[in-house]
């Protein structure tokens, strides 16, 4: 794929950035945001690298993520959108229209080589970065409604939130919690403009609302409701008072249960039977310097930052969070899998346990990316078992930069690649078996990898694939 334009700007200059295009104060975000793309964005004839979102990998069942290179043709600045044609994909086995319309500028990255010389890529892809980080980071769903305009001081509060969230200020269980509301309240926006659509134009008459089904009624009803609700609790951390005197609280409390080792069992409920046999297992393997806390929610037991985990259900959905310094265990055996489509299923980091799983990749393109740290699996199952037809490029372990894996008694089944190992990460396995795999383990220089007593069997095209790169550039051997 084509290199592209990246930017390293700081806090301070990304909020200058921000002010100037909000400046006029005389119209919305979007507004504002549509008249700077006049002037900075060409119009045709530029080319792209284009993540594809979501909502377009379901639609032609493709796994996520995956990225096409594409040629825009014209956009709409109104909209923030493009017209492209696609010239390639990221995988072969990707199939997805020449043409494409309304693709959200946000998903695209400008390439730095051209084919037409006279295209100014960088002002575009500089344009398009600092409007994707406004998309992706300050917007909340109620910015354009009722034609109001987002204040700077709306910009420079939302930005000092941010900046508090991944500078350390705030504690990574509340930054989490800060995400997820969020992501709901944008959840909550979008399936209100999902029910709008749903109505045909034309048919019903704006100012008979007897005509509307009651169903759209009462779910509109009920997602402005919510929508409310997500605004009163985003007051607490967007305005910095009442943020630090909230902040204060929270972290007195979250230094309370630090104070011994957090256990969170996962459990969905069931007959008395099965609790006890749960009690059983969780008193015989937890002593008196364990808090023990269950809960049905996975997202709500992980967001208490417990050093372990038991899932207690036979199955159960894990909410899209990084984990770290966490020891996840089942009792009697569980699967684990996505709630919905996304990249990985665990991303993790520090030191980390897994025993006794079975990992799905159904809905994930990758079950374990550890970023660095050590990492312990054990008695675990990965397996590929998803129905669509891009199984071909999924991926069981990804091993980052300064991540150290010991893998015991697990097998891998069915995925592309059973474990990337980049360079300056170390695996070793133990009695494992990877099977009917594309590739093995797939290594790059620099890496370390180690096996004893693992077998790797019915590989379509190598069961161990290492690549070196040197001056010249990537050479497989």
């Amino acid at each position: 794929m084509q290199s592209v334009y990246l930017f390293n700007r700081n806090d301070n200059q990304i909020l200058e950035e921000l002010l100037r295009v909000c400046s006029t104060g005389r119209d919305t975000a979007r507004e504002q945001w549509s008249l700077q793309a006049e002037l900075l964005v060409e119009p045709v004839g530029w080319d792209a690298l284009w993540k594809l979102s979501k909502d377009f990998c379901k639609k032609f069942d493709v796994r996520f993520p995956c990225v096409a290179y594409i040629s825009v043709t014209s956009v709409d600045f109104e909209e923030l959108s493009a017209s492209a044609d696609v010239l390639s994909v990221q995988h072969e086995a990707v199939t997805i229209p020449e043409t494409v319309v309304d693709i959200p500028l946000i998903e695209l990255w400008p390439t730095i080589k051209q084919k037409e010389e006279s295209i100014n890529a960088a002002t575009t892809a500089e344009f398009i970065d600092l409007l994707r980080f406004f998309y992706e980071n300050i917007w909340m769903p109620w910015d354009d409604q009722d034609g109001k305009s987002l204040l700077p001081k709306t910009i420079e509060e939302r930005m000092s939130l941010w900046s508090d969230m991944h500078n350390g200020s705030i504690p990574n269980c509340v930054a989490r919690s800060i995400i997820t509301l969020r992501n709901s309240a944008i959840d909550a926006f979008k399936k209100l403009k999902d029910l709008d659509s749903s109505l045909c134009d034309g048919i019903l008459d704006d100012d008979d609302d007897s005509l509307l089904p009651p169903s759209y009624i009462s779910e509109c009803a009920e997602m402005n409701a919510r929508l409310d609700s997500l605004m009163s609790k985003w007051t607490l951390y967007e305005n910095p008072l009442i943020r630090e005197q909230y902040l204060a609280k929270t972290k007195h409390k979250w230094q309370k249960t630090k104070s011994k080792r957090n256990v969170v069992a996962l459990w969905h409920g069931g007959t008395i039977t099965e609790f006890n046999e749960i009690s059983k297992f969780l008193s015989k393997n937890l002593t008196n310097d364990h808090n023990l806390t269950v809960m049905a929610s996975a997202e709500d037991g992980l967001s208490l930052e417990p050093e372990e985990v038991v899932v207690c259900s036979p199955a159960y959905e894990l909410p899209e969070m990084p984990l770290s310094q966490i020891s996840i265990c089942s009792f009697n055996g569980a699967s684990l899998k996505a709630a919905e489509m996304r990249s990985c299923l665990l991303m993790l980091s520090e030191e980390c346990r897994l025993r006794d799983l079975t990992l799905q990749c159904a809905q994930v393109n990758t079950i374990i990316v550890m970023m660095m740290g050590t990492l312990h699996i054990k008695n675990c199952m990965l397996a590929d078992d998803s129905k669509n037809s891009q199984r071909d490029f999924a991926q069981g372990i990804v091993a980052k930069a300064g991540a150290k894996i010991v893998i015991e008694d697990c097998t891998f089944e069915n995925f592309y690649s059973g474990i990337v190992v980049h360079k300056g990460a170390q695996v070793e396995l133990k009695q494992c078996l990877l099977n009917q795999c594309g590739v093995g383990i797939q290594m790059y220089s620099g890496s370390s990898v180690k096996l004893d007593g693992t077998i790797i069997t019915n590989c379509s095209e190598q069961s161990i694939r290492y690549e070196v790169y040197d001056s010249c550039g990537k050479v497989d051997e």
